[in-house]
């Protein structure tokens, strides 16, 4: 070898490897949330602290967050995999399960991750309704973030001052009851409402017209055609109807307010009872005007009262595109983000209830302010339900929201707005 070419290779070899490194270095995986780790929420901020960790446990993986419209998300996600301008892990809601799964946007995780666990490992996730949730096709395409459910919450304070207490508050017409004790009006202006509803048709959650529905001895879907039209659901519509036209404990407005507006209204003092989703609990706890001791969770409940309502078992889950470039790195990061130290991070930083039992040992969830993930977690044991999965259900809780809207604005009879209702679940499968 001539020693002009010694002298090339000796120079050319470590640019190679350095520049090799800095490829390495550089490898970027894109992830949508409705989160933006930039700012202040307990989970963003959370989310924020687990990319730093991660990102410095793995240096040559680079973590991007796109922000998107938390409803506006999975469908966007759905399309790219058509035109092929997905991200690479994407979260998804138990609305939108069911339409990952037929998209085939969803790589196998099982393929990616859970197979390289020890065995049983994947038992620590407890909410075991939650994990089948990710299962499509005999492939886990998502794996479970955190779970959520809509619940109502209250105000201690409105309510020990109305001589109420919130345990017993088991049926629908003592709940009812409670709503017009709490709700305050002077010089004919209501200045404290009793029950807030979110009924828009966007960004909603759970309202006593789902959650009584659910409580019937029919089922509510068989084989993804929807069964609301009957005398359970012209029931539960009713006494949703009632909350406004006729008890007067829910404004009218409720008609076209959706879950951001509500809890905004209940953290600015605005309801002494309100739907909203325990997701939110640190954010809610965070900015209530009235102090965040002052706020409690009530389970659903039934019509007899003699068990607690159903506890919708909803939340996120991340999926990552089955199509990615960068489908190792992804899975790597989807993986550290539902494992031990991230699980520990949405729960103690972001407020969450944990996905897994190990992490109820630690001592965090012992502290009083910490009580409400142990109603959660007893109501979801109590009685829980899940939207089928195998069903496109974005339009569920929007399509009675509008059955709602009919009855009390376009007076028509429930049972017809229910049949409208269904068929819009059935245009969305």
């Amino acid at each position: 070898m001539s020693a002009s070419l010694n002298r090339r290779l000796a120079i050319g070899l470590p640019l190679v490897l350095a520049l090799g490194g800095t490829a390495a270095a550089e490898t970027t995986i894109t992830m949508w949330t409705f989160l933006d780790p930039n700012k202040a929420s307990p989970r963003e901020v959370a989310l924020k602290q687990m990319i730093a960790a991660f990102e410095a446990q793995n240096p040559a993986i680079k973590v991007r967050v796109e922000p998107q419209d938390f409803a506006q998300m999975p469908p966007k996600f759905f399309l790219g995999h058509r035109t092929g301008s997905n991200p690479d892990l994407v979260w998804i809601d138990a609305k939108n399960l069911g339409g990952l799964a037929k998209s085939g946007a969803g790589a196998d995780l099982d393929a990616a991750v859970v197979s390289k666990w020890p065995a049983g490992a994947k038992d620590d996730f407890f909410v075991k309704a939650g994990w089948d949730a990710g299962i499509a096709g005999g492939k886990l395409v998502a794996l479970p973030l955190f779970h959520g459910a809509s619940v109502i919450y209250y105000r201690k304070d409105l309510l020990a001052a109305a001589g109420i207490d919130p345990a017993s508050l088991t049926s629908w017409s003592k709940l009812m009851e409670a709503a017009k004790k709490t709700t305050v009006v002077k010089d004919g202006r209501t200045e404290t409402w009793g029950f807030g509803m979110p009924l828009a048709p966007i960004k909603t959650e759970s309202t006593p017209m789902l959650i009584g529905l659910i409580d019937q001895a029919a089922p509510v879907f068989q084989n993804c055609k929807a069964n609301y039209a009957n005398e359970a659901g012209i029931r539960a519509l009713a006494y949703t109807a009632a909350m406004i036209t006729d008890a007067k404990v829910t404004p009218t407005e409720a008609l076209v307010s959706n879950v951001d507006d509500v809890t905004d209204q209940f953290t600015a003092g605005r309801y002494a009872m309100a739907i909203s989703s325990n997701l939110r609990y640190s954010v809610i706890a965070k900015n209530a005007k009235f102090g965040a001791d002052q706020i409690g969770i009530l389970p659903w409940p039934s019509w007899s009262g003699e068990k607690p309502g159903a506890m919708p078992v909803s939340g996120w889950w991340v999926a990552a595109w089955a199509k990615s470039p960068r489908l190792a790195e992804a899975a790597k990061f989807a993986e550290y983000m539902v494992g031990s130290e991230g699980g520990k991070l949405w729960a103690t930083v972001g407020g969450q209830v944990p996905t897994r039992k190990s992490l109820m040992s630690d001592a965090f969830f012992a502290k009083p302010e910490a009580a409400w993930v142990k109603t959660m977690i007893g109501a979801w044991t109590a009685s829980s339900w899940m939207e089928p999965t195998e069903c496109n259900t974005r339009t569920l809780q929007a399509g009675l929201n509008e059955a709602l809207a009919r009855v009390i604005q376009d007076k028509i009879a429930p049972k017809d707005a229910l049949a409208e209702a269904e068929q819009k679940f059935a245009a969305a499968q």
